[in-house]
């Protein structure tokens, strides 16, 4: 009987974070609160029956996945799939900064549904998210698998595995930079069981 694991986790802190700038695909590295946060979830999870890591192969999700990687004896595998949605020209902005450069664009959004320009479609953004997804699904049929990626493709996943309309973008948060999701797969398909956990920083 088919009854897989995976834990999502979004990246730590990096300085970007801390200011409000859009990152996409910005290879960002953690910054001292981030890598704090890395080592608290470390602690969290490393009696957890983890058998494989994947991580987005930008250094923020590699970094993170680091010390949980060492306390398991675990070569995290890097991926392009998993890497946040790449922002185009929103690219270094804070949210005020993207407002007042692109004013025709967030003119037209809803909701937070907003492509940048140059950047990933949220389209594209959905449907690489479930690539991702399913491609875990196709490498392991049991166990647990952890996946260290991006608040926003994370966002992207859970909302489609919650059947959640991407017209109602937003209806839940992915903030907490480490924080924890779990979508629990068996025959009947996939059920998130938590979302967004960061006890493990109280």
């Amino acid at each position: 009987m088919k009854h897989l694991t995976i834990l999502l986790l979004r990246h730590g802190q990096t300085a970007w974070n801390q200011a409000g700038r859009w990152q996409g695909h910005a290879d960002i590295p953690l910054n001292e609160t981030g890598q704090k946060q890395a080592e608290a979830l470390c602690q969290r999870l490393r009696s957890w029956p983890i058998d494989t890591i994947y991580t987005s192969d930008l250094q923020r999700c590699v970094q993170t996945a680091v010390p949980l990687a060492n306390e398991l004896g675990i070569e995290p595998i890097k991926t392009e799939l998993w890497r946040e949605r790449d922002v185009g020209d929103f690219s270094g902005l804070t949210g005020d900064q993207a407002r007042e450069q692109f004013p025709e664009i967030w003119a037209g959004a809803r909701r937070g549904m907003i492509d940048p320009p140059n950047g990933e479609a949220f389209a594209e953004v959905l449907s690489r998210a479930w690539h991702a997804f399913e491609s875990v699904l196709a490498a392991h049929n049991e166990g647990m698998v952890a996946v260290i990626s991006h608040g926003g493709l994370l966002h992207a996943l859970l909302g489609q595995v919650m059947g959640i309309d991407p017209g109602l973008y937003g209806r839940f948060s992915m903030r907490g930079n480490t924080g924890l999701s779990i979508v629990e797969v068996n025959e009947r398909g996939p059920v998130v069981t938590r979302l967004n956990d960061t006890s493990h920083l109280e």
